[in-house]
């Protein structure tokens, strides 16, 4: 069920959720599961080298974080439509991300458009869309459902 009802999806209404910190070892899981292995997402030297600083985060695992959000929202992953991002900065181990979603619009208890942002204390590492299909949490997950 939505973590949100009734006055929650007028627009503007907000939903937040916090990661635990990142980690190097969520990282490495991140890159065998993705089977990308980019020296930047683990080689610290190497990252340095190319101007990073050090190590960061995947974009696609920061966007992951945004579809967790919503999932936490809906209550079942199989309401999740669409979702789309853009990375503005970068995600590091040791960083907690904060996804912030955003009511921009909902229709007769449909469906629901988000916003989405995702913050490392005060900085924006994402912005991105969404939309929730609300007749999707009405069946379980795993559930015989036809498709039309």
């Amino acid at each position: 069920m939505n973590k949100l009802r009734g006055n929650e999806l007028k627009k503007g209404a907000t939903f937040s959720w916090l990661t635990s910190a990142v980690t190097t070892e969520q990282l490495a899981r991140y890159a065998g599961a993705s089977d990308d292995y980019n020296r930047i997402h683990y080689d610290d030297a190497y990252a340095r080298e190319a101007g990073l600083g050090g190590v960061v985060a995947h974009g696609m695992l920061t966007m992951g974080f945004m579809a967790r959000a919503l999932v936490e929202w809906a209550g079942n992953p199989i309401c999740v439509q669409s979702i789309s991002a853009r990375f503005t900065a970068v995600v590091r181990p040791g960083d907690v991300v904060e996804v912030k979603l955003v009511v921009e619009e909902s229709t007769q208890s449909h469906s629901v458009d988000f916003s989405l942002q995702a913050f490392v204390q005060s900085k924006t590492v994402a912005l991105g869309q969404a939309r929730i299909n609300l007749q999707s949490t009405l069946q379980p997950m795993g559930s015989n459902r036809k498709m039309s």
